[in-house]
């Protein structure tokens, strides 16, 4: 008789994504309690992003993530480490081919 197993922990994870990331890797910013931080934008989906940057980030803050061809939106963080930072939008970001 087969037993199921628990899924890797990376299987996870994509499995809980609803939409596909782009990678991107381009240079933005965010607003972190009116100072603007450089940062990478290194994927992003209508749910969220991945960064790579230094800021003083906590979970569950509060930003403004200056989106490449789109423009600013708001977004909380939802995960930080010492070299990148994962946030969440709270709605769908609609993303388009910039032209």
């Amino acid at each position: 008789m087969e037993t199921e197993t628990e899924p890797q922990p990376e299987k996870r994870l994509f499995e809980r994504r609803s939409a596909p990331r782009r990678v991107v890797n381009l240079p933005t910013h965010v607003t972190v309690r009116g100072s603007r931080v450089a940062c990478r934008l290194i994927d992003v989906s209508q749910g969220g992003a991945l960064l790579a940057g230094k800021a003083e980030l906590k979970y569950g803050s509060k930003v403004m993530l200056d989106l490449p061809g789109i423009g600013s939106v708001t977004a909380s963080v939802v995960r930080v480490t010492p070299t990148h930072f994962a946030l969440a939008f709270p709605g769908v970001v609609v993303m388009a081919p910039v032209t």
